[in-house]
């Protein structure tokens, strides 16, 4: 374990042990979501995802998200699993700052996902970036991404978002574009567009992909302060 690793470990539990001291707990929100993506020019390609996410405020300024999810690809049959928590701190209403762990598991090979992340809302707009070191057998690489989503009239919103991964053998990408719809008060759901990038060994190749599925959020925030950090959900379909 490095340096890096060390001190996201160190900050979540410190957000955490900080918090239990401060005030009761309470569940201030939670989603759960049902994702499809599959490559535009072969479907055989495809990923199906079941995720779920909830958190609970310690006081005004500190909250623990906890995240599960499955990941399954139709052509490979993989499939993977993921637990997460974020040590979460409130800046403001605005602003929010997070140190987090991930455990995810794919057929049996491991890797923990140690990193920081941050989030912003300013009127319609909601902005989001993470960066994490993700360490396995085979060795360590740099997993980073932001996102950013703006709110229009009718319940919708259009959101971009750049994700990569990268290691001593190659580097996997993913950029996309999302339209969401709120459809009732805690249901919303979406249609994206993207591009999937790989290079390794001296080979690149980029895909565009579809994806589709939906959401259902509870809490005061509809929802939690942040998305999942994994590898498996980077992926359009394998």
């Amino acid at each position: 374990m490095n340096f890096s690793q060390i001190s996201s470990l160190a900050l979540a539990a410190s957000f955490a042990l900080g918090a239990t001291t401060a005030g009761a707990v309470e569940v201030t929100g939670g989603s759960v979501g049902l994702s499809y993506s599959a490559f535009a020019e072969d479907t055989d390609f495809n990923h199906w995802g079941l995720e779920g996410a909830m958190e609970l405020g310690f006081n005004r300024d500190f909250s623990l998200q906890i995240d599960a999810a499955y990941h399954d690809f139709g052509f490979t049959d993989i499939d993977s699993t993921l637990l997460g928590l974020h040590g979460i701190y409130h800046l403001n209403d605005a602003t929010s700052f997070g140190a987090f762990y991930t455990f995810e598991d794919v057929e049996g090979d491991e890797a923990d996902i140690f990193g920081i992340e941050a989030g912003y809302e300013v009127r319609e707009w909601e902005f989001e970036g993470y960066i994490a070191n993700v360490a396995t057998d085979l060795g360590d690489a740099t997993l980073g991404g932001i996102k950013a989503r703006y709110e229009m009239q009718e319940g919708f919103g259009l959101t971009g978002s750049y994700d990569m991964a990268d290691d001593d053998t190659g580097d996997l990408s993913r950029f996309a574009i999302r339209l969401d719809r709120d459809v009732s008060v805690n249901t919303n759901l979406f249609l994206e567009v993207g591009s999937a990038k790989a290079e390794a060994g001296g080979v690149n190749v980029s895909e565009p992909f579809v994806g589709l599925g939906g959401e259902i959020a509870f809490g005061a925030d509809r929802g939690t302060t942040f998305d999942q950090r994994g590898l498996a959900r980077l992926i359009p379909g394998l």
